[in-house]
């Protein structure tokens, strides 16, 4: 659901800029709430475990999440603050490059991948999306140890 609704988002992002309006604070807001959707539902802080609802979540692409249940332990470093979420987000560019890489080499499809693409990102973007997404890993976190002794 989660992905259709940003699908659309993505598609219909002209008309609802030209309707809304377009400036920074509606585009980082909008990539914010996005991150955040995204950390509370498929990069959760139990990504260390095999069954979670976050592992569910990824459907027929969990697989991708096995090696990360096997690197980390449970309430290990996933759920430190910070430190959790951002080896979640470079596990997954770690993937996404590989499997990119393989598909550029067996499909020769061209794609040019350096480090130096890197100067053209949108830093402030990027900062606002780690903040969408560390925000409700904090929120679980917190949740682990206020209630850890109601189990």
């Amino acid at each position: 659901m989660l992905a259709v609704l940003c699908g659309l988002a993505f598609c219909f992002r002209e008309p609802l800029a030209r309707y809304f309006g377009w400036d920074e604070l509606v585009q980082y807001g909008a990539v914010f709430v996005l991150a955040y959707l995204f950390g509370t539902f498929l990069l959760s802080p139990d990504m260390d475990l095999a069954r979670s609802d976050p592992m569910r979540n990824w459907g027929l692409l969990h697989f991708v999440w096995r090696p990360y249940v096997q690197m980390f332990k449970h309430r290990g470093v996933s759920h430190m603050p910070v430190v959790g979420t951002l080896t979640r987000v470079l596990y997954l560019l770690a993937v996404v490059y590989i499997l990119s890489a393989v598909a550029t080499v067996c499909f020769d499809l061209g794609w040019k991948m350096s480090i130096r693409d890197l100067r053209h990102v949108d830093w402030t973007g990027v900062g606002w999306a780690l903040c969408g997404l560390c925000l409700p890993d904090l929120l679980h976190i917190l949740a682990d140890r206020m209630f850890k002794n109601k189990r």
